[in-house]
């Protein structure tokens, strides 16, 4: 017991410490870089601070919630008890082990940060796909992929950090990026109607029915793979227009999601403004990418990478935390604060083009509000880490069950 709260079950689900991680590296990962360092705190001995804060965003923070996300669904997928004990220590421990080396990336052997970050990678990767082949769930095997695709990304990724190609790392980034909202894409576009049908049918809801998944949702699939392969084989002009029409796609398979009913409930509401952020940043990256109104892409990249993959990261994992007593789902103060404050992040970081005589203010800005957010959410998210652990993690009663 540890102020009253009992964390002898923390080891006993996944969501948890990776959880926990994500977020916490998502809060100190800006809170070094920028702010820390114009406090005066020395920078991560890595090749460019830039760099290191790119990669820790995607490679850090963001697949350890990936990691989260993945072993919490995986027990609904295969019938079988989750990763737990000493199995979900040593991958956390790789996880923050690899932090560590890749925050002194400059002073280690390569091999260190290479190889630890190659060992969570690698780990969750073995036991996603050794239970989804046992359960022969192969249809999961596509989200289970993305695991050692974004390993694989990572060496590339440090490779060329040691060799000090910082733009073939920043180009590498926007790639795998794609990547995320493609997969981002393919898990929201299930969940998210799915939550919003399960609760308007409790509120009693009689218009029309949530559409969830559909053949159309194939369409911003495919062309979000087409911008990969396009960006790759270097048609720079008509991968940003297939990101634009991945966009559009996007928004055309929100249409049946019931939206405005759906923002009269703060966790829904976040789900469906994150997702919002989707399409939205597809289609700054790709106007950017093309040169329409001289936005910045190092600027558009923003709605991506604190628009929706914050976002949902928030709304999902944070339903973790607003189990009631009766089976329903509410949002505490912690997740609607943090939830705002990382959406007021990311606008405040986007104008920054469009006030260039402000700029360093609007960035310092952004970061505190960034910073605070996840403050404000992990605070929300204590009573998740404590106690016997709620099952199903991320949904409360389903209309029709007790």
């Amino acid at each position: 017991m540890i102020s009253g709260r009992d964390f002898s079950a923390f080891w006993d689900a996944p969501h948890r410490p990776l959880f926990l991680s994500a977020f916490l590296c998502a809060l100190l990962t800006v809170a070094w870089w920028p702010l820390g360092v114009r406090l005066g705190l020395p920078a991560p001995a890595f090749p460019t601070a830039v760099l290191w804060h790119v990669h820790e965003l995607i490679f850090g923070f963001t697949a350890a919630a990936i990691g989260g996300y993945l072993l919490t669904a995986l027990p609904g997928w295969t019938a079988q008890p989750p990763l737990r004990g000493t199995g979900l220590k040593a991958l956390t421990l790789a996880w923050v082990l690899a932090r560590i080396a890749t925050a002194g990336f400059e002073a280690l052997p390569f091999a260190v940060p290479l190889l630890l970050n190659a060992a969570f990678f690698l780990g969750l990767s073995v036991f996603l796909c050794r239970q989804i082949a046992a359960a022969k769930a192969y249809r999961k095997l596509g989200l289970a992929a993305a695991v050692p695709a974004l390993g694989a990304g990572e060496a590339v990724f440090l490779t060329g950090a040691a060799a000090g190609d910082i733009w073939g790392c920043l180009a590498l980034a926007r790639i795998i990026l794609t990547g995320l909202i493609l997969l981002m894409f393919s898990a929201g576009a299930r969940a998210v109607p799915a939550f919003t049908r399960n609760w308007l049918a409790q509120q009693g809801y009689s218009g029309p029915p949530v559409q969830g998944w559909t053949r159309l949702c194939f369409l911003p699939q495919g062309l979000l793979a087409l911008v990969v392969v396009l960006t790759l084989a270097g048609c720079s002009g008509a991968a940003h227009a297939a990101l634009i029409a991945s966009a559009v796609t996007m928004l055309w398979t929100m249409k049946g999601w019931r939206t405005c009913a759906a923002l009269r409930n703060p966790l829904l509401a976040a789900q469906h403004m994150a997702f919002l952020w989707l399409p939205l940043g597809a289609l700054a990256i790709g106007a950017a990418g093309l040169g329409f109104a001289g936005y910045p892409m190092a600027a558009a990249v923003h709605a991506i990478t604190i628009g929706a993959m914050p976002g949902l990261i928030m709304a999902i994992a944070g339903r973790a935390a607003s189990h009631a007593p009766d089976g329903t789902m509410r949002a505490g103060s912690g997740f609607k604060a943090g939830v705002v404050l990382v959406w007021l992040t990311a606008w405040t970081r986007l104008a920054v083009p469009l006030f260039p005589a402000h700029a360093e203010t609007l960035i310092t800005a952004a970061a505190l509000l960034w910073c605070a957010g996840w403050l404000a959410f992990v605070a929300g998210f204590l009573p998740a880490l404590t106690g016997p652990v709620r099952r199903p993690v991320l949904s409360g009663r389903s209309v029709g069950k007790p």
